[in-house]
């Protein structure tokens, strides 16, 4: 069975993207028949963005026979194209023959329980009428808007609180309200036609959905 092997910042990444990238093969793609392994945390999102970071993780990789890649990270204050091209443009002069695609959340992971809040709120001590109005990717410090929807003396905590979070995201809602989800769908889609066809793709995902 072929496996993808994902690349994250942190340790809540690291427990939670796998579970996003499976419920995506499974009820986007109806594909069983890839595996999700245990992501590749890199401790901080510096730890890939500085020289020879990114690559040292995409080495780790292809040492343990990768079928595909998935690169997923917070942009952040970056510009999120410009962020994926750079790091594109670096796994391309790796060399790398294995599929691989860059994925920058815009601002933030948390960003994409903004966009699915309606089956988020009620969950992890979210209060079940939290809402939010505006555009989920122009908003800064989504864990602490997160946190401030909690109990007092309770905070959101990603080791604690983002897998589960993520297993109540609704692709609908996640789809309709960020450009950035859409933009980790179509990656998924194209990795999996790169492994099936035995292609090699590098790619930041410019498309303009």
């Amino acid at each position: 069975m072929p496996k993808i092997i994902p690349i994250v910042e942190g340790d809540g990444e690291k427990n939670a993207f796998p579970i996003l990238l499976r419920r995506l093969l499974h009820e986007t793609y109806d594909r069983y028949d890839v595996e999700i392994s245990s992501a590749k945390s890199a401790y901080g999102r510096p730890n890939l963005t500085k020289p020879n970071g990114l690559e040292k993780f995409l080495n780790y990789a292809a040492i343990e026979k990768a079928n595909g890649i998935i690169v997923l990270l917070d942009a952040d204050e970056d510009c999120a194209v410009e962020l994926a091209c750079a790091l594109g443009n670096r796994t391309q002069q790796r060399g790398l023959t294995i599929p691989t695609v860059i994925v920058c959340a815009k601002c933030e992971y948390e960003a994409w329980f903004l966009a699915s809040l309606a089956t988020v709120a009620g969950k992890k001590g979210i209060k079940t009428d939290a809402a939010f109005d505006g555009d989920v990717e122009a908003k800064r410090n989504v864990k602490g808007w997160l946190s401030a929807q909690m109990p007092a003396g309770t905070i959101y905590k990603e080791t604690l609180d983002q897998a589960s979070l993520t297993a109540n995201i609704d692709f609908t809602l996640a789809r309709a309200h960020s450009r950035s989800f859409r933009r980790l769908e179509h990656a998924v889609e194209q990795l999996l036609d790169a492994i099936d066809h035995n292609r090699t793709i590098v790619t930041p995902l410019l498309q303009t959905e």
